[in-house]
């Protein structure tokens, strides 16, 4: 109900009968009907700044439906993860009503609002975005618990059947941003040698081993799954494991020996991958750099990078030689070379106040992370230039490539099954199916959009009129459970499974990999006679073991009969579907946070100058011919908006500078009148001519 633990502390503290002793004299019911009232307070104060039709604001919380009906029974019920949830849900503001009413207060959302800020449970900043959607703000102390207890977990089914490989001879790179404390992939390349003499770069992604800490049977598992990706918000992130587990254990820490899971990828020379070179297994790695983006593109521009440590040189190589591929292939960086840069924000709690200041960088959209292009860092250069960053791109296409290179695993690991099942009919041999969630974008249909397709081509020499128009041939991404094309990313198929200590799904992926693995393993110890190491639990394959038969043995050891364990229940299989609700949701939690906080950069900026804020803008099309509105692009704040023109039609491509007229950021309400400064160089403040 609250985004900090302040906040809830104080609403915590109107029910305290130290401060107010006659609570010890109340009915319970008194005190249950004014928690619920409280409770509906505070869910009609989320309503501030709410728009949409009542379809729509349904639709937005539909994930929070409680599927199991359960009603609180007793008073602790009522506060509760799963009951908040369902108030959400249902929405009921009744009873708040009721309170502002005793008060004498409008009956309002925006009533309810200030009246908890002024009880001290929200902030005059609360994101109320982030508290419809019912997304768990902070974990419980058992919570907590689980992931102290995960932490100390011995228990690795891939070191009991000898399947996790010992990779720390390799050189180890991650590369995050300064500030990251979740790690959860590293890059490693070496040169082999072919059998003809040759020699092959042959590249190792390691993904942070998170299915060895949280097992499917474990209860920090359910935890993640309750929230099923972390949240990255202006105002701090929200991650989806505690971060005394996702921070340690679970990350790829320097100079410490890590649990991986570890991909194996050798390319073509046009870039393409190499299916028969394609290894993953579990790992053990000891990470040996830990560089942020601008050290590794420091040391690859003082050459640093191609001798002392050539490995980061010739990974950008190989990065370089991927990216061509994929744009060769029709992926977006080709098909849209000039995207649209995008607002980064960040907020800062301020030392001196309770205030909090706000930080902005305008970001290039191809590269993950804050990639500014030269015409960011410099309004003096081209409008549509390069991106910066060699790190980012190096980064980039590696985690492009892994995802892949694990869709294409599917045949590769599924036809070394087959050929244990065919050799061995009178064995037990364990099903073996490899199931994955394969992203795929198909491709536009440019022989029935032909008309639109010569206006694309049209734009092409206008940059952001061209990014913004070809959006409307990218259809929207889907999860199938077979390998198909993605065109965005210019290839055959595509799997998450990157970043498991940040996306459930990708933490699912892990899972599904490694009961494979271990499912395959363990036909191999049938197959060659070897008993099933006992410490193995069916949860470890998702599915019963096969248990040797005392009486099968041979005079050499090896036994030739097993019989499947029976443990009297179903394994679970793996659902790609679940916590896709509050993904959605967590995307949408993302865009409004961003918007409030851009405009209330705007606002302040406007508070501050005596005289008006001013813009440079390009036109970006015409929306609505009827009410002359246009899509234009704000440079200084990488904010694409709407503007409603007030000198008629206007050229598609053109400068404007535009002046701020109003802006509520709590009510996401920002426009642009036309200002009396025209050319010149960008500046934020601008003299009323």
């Amino acid at each position: 109900l609250t985004c900090t633990i302040e906040g809830e502390l104080n609403l915590e503290r109107l029910f305290d009968t130290s401060i107010i002793p006659e609570f010890e004299h109340y009915d319970t019911d008194v005190v249950k009907g004014a928690v619920i009232a409280l409770q509906s307070l505070t869910i009609l104060g989320m309503q501030s700044g709410v728009k949409g039709t009542p379809e729509q604001k349904e639709r937005s919380v539909a994930h929070l439906r409680n599927e199991d009906g359960k009603e609180s029974s007793c008073l602790n019920d009522f506060w509760d993860i799963m009951n908040t949830r369902r108030l959400k849900h249902q929405g009921d503001v009744t009873a708040g009503t009721q309170v502002l009413a005793e008060l004498k207060l409008k009956r309002s959302a925006q009533s309810a609002f200030d009246l908890l800020v002024r009880l001290g449970a929200w902030t005059k900043h609360e994101d109320l975005a982030l508290l419809r959607s019912g997304f768990p703000t902070r974990f419980t102390d058992e919570e907590e618990k689980y992931a102290k207890d995960a932490a100390e977990y011995s228990h690795d089914p891939d070191k009991i059947l000898g399947i996790r490989k010992d990779l720390r001879h390799l050189k180890v790179y991650t590369i995050d941003s300064a500030s990251t404390d979740e790690i959860d992939d590293g890059l490693s390349i070496e040169v082999v040698k072919k059998a003809d003499g040759s020699e092959r770069r042959r590249i190792w992604i390691h993904i942070a081993d998170a299915d060895r800490w949280a097992p499917r049977s474990s209860k920090i598992f359910e935890t993640a799954q309750q929230r099923a990706t972390s949240l990255y918000l202006a105002s701090g992130s929200i991650p989806m494991f505690p971060l005394e587990l996702s921070g340690g254990p679970m990350s790829l820490i320097a100079e410490k020996d890590s649990h991986a899971l570890s991909m194996a990828v050798e390319l073509n020379d046009d870039g393409s991958i190499d299916q028969s070179s394609l290894v993953v297994t579990p790992s053990l790695v000891n990470v040996n750099y830990r560089l942020a983006y601008d050290e590794v593109d420091e040391m690859l521009e003082m050459g640093v990078g191609y001798f002392e440590e050539w490995e980061l040189g010739a990974l950008l190589d190989e990065a370089n030689k991927r990216r061509k591929y994929r744009i060769s292939c029709g992926s977006t960086e080709g098909f849209v070379p000039n995207p649209i840069p995008q607002a980064e924000l960040k907020v800062v709690k301020r030392d001196d106040d309770d205030d909090v200041d706000i930080l902005l960088n305008v970001e290039m959209t191809h590269n993950a992370g804050l990639n500014q292009s030269e015409a960011v860092l410099d309004m003096d250069s081209e409008d549509f230039a390069p991106p910066v960053s060699s790190a980012f791109l190096l980064v980039t296409e590696m985690m492009v490539m892994s995802g892949e290179a694990m869709g294409k695993l599917k045949n590769v690991l599924e036809s070394q099954t087959k050929r244990v099942k065919e050799v061995n009919g009178d064995l037990p041999i364990l099903d073996n199916v490899l199931n994955l969630p394969y992203r795929t974008q198909p491709r536009p249909d440019f022989g029935k959009r032909y008309q639109e397709l010569e206006t694309l081509n049209s734009l092409k020499s206008m940059g952001y009129c061209h990014a913004w128009y070809a959006r409307r041939f990218f259809e929207s991404v889907r999860v199938k459970d077979e390998p198909l094309p993605h065109n965005g990313l210019g290839i055959d198929c595509y799997v998450q499974w990157s970043s498991p200590i940040r996306r459930f799904c990708d933490l699912q992926v892990h899972a599904s990999v490694k009961r494979f693995l271990r499912r395959h393993r363990v036909n191999l110890l049938m197959e060659a006679g070897r008993q099933i190491p006992e410490a193995l639990t069916a949860s470890d394959l998702g599915c019963n073991i096969p248990r040797h038969i005392d009486s099968s043995r041979s005079d050499s050891g090896s036994y030739t009969e097993y019989m499947l364990e029976s443990s009297g229940g179903n394994y679970d299989i793996i659902d790609y579907n679940r916590g896709l609700g509050f993904v959605n949701a967590a995307r949408m939690v993302q865009r409004k946070s961003n918007e409030y906080w851009l405009f209330e950069f705007i606002r302040r900026q406007l508070e501050e100058s005596e005289t008006e804020v001013v813009y440079l803008t390009t036109v970006l099309a015409m929306i609505d011919p009827r009410r002359g509105q246009y899509a234009i692009f704000v440079h200084e704040l990488g904010l694409e908006h709407r503007y409603l023109s007030e000198q008629g039609e206007l050229v598609i491509g053109s400068k404007l500078w535009l002046k701020v007229s109003t802006v509520e950021p709590r009510l996401g309400l920002l426009t642009f009148n036309l200002s009396s400064v025209y050319g010149g160089k960008s500046k934020r403040f601008a003299p009323a001519a």
